[in-house]
């Protein structure tokens, strides 16, 4: 996913408003009671919100945790309306030609999306950007391109090509002209981790973190009872949900195909590319959700596993201790593993539940 403030995670997407609407459900929160303060800002292409529940916290405390999430958006954002520079642009810039200097946080996210396609086996592929931008997501120029352009591509889609050179300092080089990086699916959940980060160390103990449905939560309510959380339908409607989890001190990370798309000769298209084959993921997942302690990995994994199917993306859980997943299918099942079935409520009929 691409940092792209006018509009968007793979195998990646691009950071573009959400992907994934994951819903605050807040209920008996008043704005004006003394002991909550909230703040938004447009960043990582989607808008940022914290919301504290907590007496005593100035609102002072916001502008640090905003100010390391733009940080990171000025490293890594592929934004050129925005930006002339950034490290990954110039990554994408000096492919085939020579190395990039990076800095300690845009080589970790870098080495988490490598380390990340090899655990998910090219489902999460941080060198999608290709894809990306063959299909035109982001430019408002979307397109189906032809069958003989994504073979092209595809040769330019492969995490295992991009090397790191390690020395005095540390440097990212992409072999060939036509690879391109997009760490939008990573690095949203990253920031996310960050700016929890920032609030913990300045003694904010209840808070909900909302970065474009990368939600992480900090404590729970400061009745102690835990934060509620409306798991998007698929359907995209608002205020309609898959379920409801209460949650406590974890990322809840959410994918699905109804945020971004386009219909051509009567087809959908949705942004969710699968990388081996150059196409929109058909797997008959519709939607995801990945929880755990933290958000850069719940980002990853919530993409990776739409994308890799039912069996394999329940597999791949049951290898990560401490995270958990709800997986809604086609066909009106949810799957929701063992770990988290004891928090997650599923309203109504619609939806068949089965724990994992």
């Amino acid at each position: 996913m691409t940092f792209r403030t006018h509009s968007r995670r793979a195998a990646v997407l691009v950071f573009p408003v959400l992907l994934l609407s994951l819903l605050l459900l807040l209920a008996g929160c008043r704005s004006a009671s003394p002991e909550r303060i909230s703040d938004t800002r447009f960043l990582l292409g989607t808008a940022v919100t914290i919301t504290i529940h907590q007496h005593g916290i100035s609102r002072n405390v916001f502008q640090p945790a905003f100010d390391r999430t733009e940080e990171i958006q000025n490293l890594m954002s592929l934004n050129e309306a925005e930006y002339d520079d950034t490290e990954v642009l110039r990554i994408n810039r000096r492919a085939g030609l020579e190395p990039v200097a990076v800095s300690e946080d845009t080589l970790k996210v870098i080495r988490e999306g490598l380390r990340y396609g090899e655990l998910t086996g090219g489902a999460f592929d941080i060198t999608v950007a290709p894809l990306i931008r063959l299909w035109g997501f982001g430019t408002g120029e979307e397109r189906v391109p032809a069958a003989e352009e994504i073979e092209a591509v595809l040769p330019a889609v492969d995490y295992s090509r991009v090397e790191i050179h390690a020395g005095t300092g540390s440097a990212v080089y992409l072999p060939s002209p036509e690879m391109g990086i997009d760490v939008g699916g990573i690095a949203k959940g990253y920031a996310a981790d960050e700016a929890a980060r920032v609030l913990r160390e300045a003694g904010v103990r209840n808070a909900i973190l909302d970065f474009g449905g990368d939600i992480v939560t900090i404590g729970g309510r400061p009745d102690g009872s835990p934060w509620r959380i409306g798991i998007q339908h698929p359907s995209g409607e608002r205020n309609r949900f898959v379920g409801i989890l209460s949650s406590r001190d974890e990322s809840v990370v959410s994918s699905g195909a109804y945020e971004r798309f386009f219909h051509e000769d009567g087809v959908r298209y949705h942004h969710i590319f699968d990388p081996s084959t150059g196409y929109p993921s058909d797997s008959g997942l519709t939607s995801v959700t990945a929880i755990g302690a933290d958000a850069m990995k719940t980002d990853v994994l919530s993409t990776a596993i739409f994308v890799m199917g039912l069996e394999a993306g329940l597999a791949l859980l049951d290898s990560l201790p401490g995270y958990e997943g709800i997986l809604a299918t086609e066909d009106m099942r949810v799957f929701v593993t063992a770990g988290i079935a004891d928090r997650f409520e599923v309203p109504g009929d619609e939806y068949e539940l089965v724990i994992h």
